[in-house]
């Protein structure tokens, strides 16, 4: 097998939970303040917007241990009381070699 046939075979085998920000949305519009609170920790801000309306920062920065070559996720959540009414994310991964969104799903998996 060629060097690049390796590298191939390599990037295919790699499994993410997302793939797209419309799928990290979608899936995180559906969760409730408590749930993101418990699993992902405190927001890196919070902003009070008027009403029950709130916005909720999480980034990639918040990781511990984060190494050098991860690429950054920001997830910006709006709540409506206690229910989530708009998402955005905004990802980019560093590595030729990484998972798309490989930082997101890492924040993700205790989700």
């Amino acid at each position: 097998m060629s060097m690049f046939g390796l590298v191939a075979a390599s990037c295919t085998t790699t499994n993410s939970r997302f793939v797209t920000a419309d799928e990290v949305s979608d899936y995180l519009i559906k969760q409730n303040p408590e749930a993101l609170h418990q699993a992902l920790g405190e927001p890196r801000t919070v902003e009070n917007i008027g009403g029950n309306r709130s916005v909720w920062t999480y980034h990639s920065d918040m990781i511990q241990n984060k190494k050098a070559t991860q690429g950054k996720c920001e997830m910006i959540i709006t709540f409506e009381g206690e229910k989530a009414i708009n998402v955005d994310v905004s990802a980019t991964e560093y590595s030729p070699f990484a998972a798309p969104l490989a930082t997101c799903n890492q924040m993700l998996d205790s989700l």
